[in-house]
């Protein structure tokens, strides 16, 4: 499939996708990959059969083998919202601990840590691992590698090039809820149609709600 017509190349790479992100991939291979990130629009590659629709009365007419419902906005943004909480409480925890053997210097440093470390040690292992968090455990949804039967996680460089801005958001407290509401505010406007973040593009992940049949 080709790109020309399906997307502008900016000097970074890709509109949309950020400066780092594209820098770290490598603007060339962004360019040859890009259409095949889209799970509605791109072209399967060879010996996939694994199609995506985006709600469950689509199914019956698909033809892939197996079909997959792309998770909706409001399951996703449900999920963040839970997932962020968890995220927090467990991020200052971990920092109550810290600081009772800290001065007052050192809590200066431990707390933009702590608060990103804690993130990273929630999502990235139940990511990588089972492909969901409590989150999205609770709302049906589970992180898979695009174009896969759906039993593939992500590997741990791209779960933590997926999950890593959620770590992050969290490293300066009061600016974090700040953070967190711009990004919840983006989630429909970056997935468009396909319900597929810039993140997800950028770990060539994507996130179902169920197979048929399941």
């Amino acid at each position: 499939m080709s790109l020309e017509g399906a997307a502008v190349v900016g000097r970074e790479g890709v509109p949309g996708v950020p400066a780092m992100v594209a820098r770290a991939m490598g603007r060339e291979w962004y360019r040859e990959h890009l259409a095949g990130m889209d799970p509605l629009r791109g072209e399967r590659p060879d010996g996939a059969t694994v199609e995506y629709v985006t709600d469950v009365g689509a199914v019956a007419s698909a033809t892939g083998d197996p079909v997959f419902v792309l998770a909706t906005n409001g399951r996703r943004v449900a999920a963040r919202c839970v997932d962020s909480v968890i995220a927090f409480v467990l991020a200052v925890l971990g920092f109550m601990g810290t600081a009772t053997l800290s001065d007052g210097v050192a809590l200066l440093v431990l707390v933009p840590v702590g608060f990103a470390a804690g993130g990273v040690v929630y999502y990235v292992p139940l990511v990588h691992w089972w492909g969901t968090t409590v989150g999205k455990r609770l709302f049906g949804l589970r992180v898979v590698r695009l174009w896969t039967d759906g039993t593939l996680t992500p590997s741990w460089k791209d779960t933590f090039l997926r999950e890593f801005d959620r770590a992050a958001f969290l490293a300066l407290p009061v600016v974090n809820v700040l953070v967190a509401v711009i990004c919840l505010a983006q989630m429909s406007k970056d997935r468009g149609s396909y319900h597929q973040s810039k993140w997800d593009r950028a770990a060539r992940t994507v996130v179902v709600r169920r197979a048929a049949g399941s």
